[in-house]
């Protein structure tokens, strides 16, 4: 099984149990749970911490090789829970 390491904790782990973000076509970082997105990814625990951790570190900018549009960590959260409306 692949494994990738989260930009967050550096945890290294399954692919399959991380969430994948990359830009989408307007250099907006997104949540890419299909994997669909073209070009480079970059990958996260489901955590939020995680997501803060990374933000912090502008670790996206350097995982993407891009400066992509990355929205506050409260939208970009939402996203990721899938609209669900989870806050923690």
């Amino acid at each position: 099984m692949p494994e990738r390491t989260c930009l967050g904790c550096r945890s290294v782990l399954p692919k399959s149990s991380l969430v994948r973000l990359a830009m989408d076509g307007e250099g907006r970082l997104r949540p890419d749970p299909s994997g669909r997105l073209g070009g480079r990814g970059a990958y996260i625990c489901p955590d939020r911490d995680c997501l803060n951790a990374a933000l912090k570190k502008n670790a996206f900018h350097r995982a993407l090789r891009s400066a992509p549009y990355v929205p506050a960590a409260d939208a970009l959260w939402y996203e990721i829970k899938g609209g669900a409306g989870e806050t923690g």
